[in-house]
């Protein structure tokens, strides 16, 4: 489970950060359709273009921040034929945004259980 909340301590600006960097995310619709995507099945970035109605650019764009906010992880895959692709699952299982003295702060639960090795959504 990762925590991103206010505190008292040096720390506060980089948690002030990440609270903001969460929370931008998800009111992106873009990263809200990689993600809602992503939590249904691993895929790949072709698959997500598809299923997210989005430009190529825009989905790695994304991913690039999911992935740097440990939103999302990405692995390769291979082929039977040895051709390889980058495969992206979803690392989210909740979200939870309080507000006390501090401010806002955002709690991120993410699973860290490895995933299935198959690819769907090619």
């Amino acid at each position: 489970m990762t925590s991103y909340t206010p505190s008292s301590t040096p720390d506060e600006q980089r948690d002030t950060d990440r609270t903001d960097e969460v929370l931008a995310l998800l009111e992106d619709d873009y990263s809200r359709a990689i993600l809602e995507a992503l939590h249904a099945e691993p895929r790949a970035a072709r698959g997500l273009v598809e299923a997210c109605e989005a430009s190529r650019a825009t989905i790695y764009r994304r991913l690039d921040r999911l992935e740097d906010a440990g939103l999302v992880d990405s692995r390769l895959s291979y082929d039977a034929d040895g051709h390889h692709r980058t495969v992206f699952e979803t690392t989210l299982d909740a979200v939870t945004v309080g507000l006390d003295a501090d401010g806002i702060g955002v709690t991120v639960s993410t699973d860290d259980v490895p995933a299935d090795s198959s690819v769907v959504g090619d």
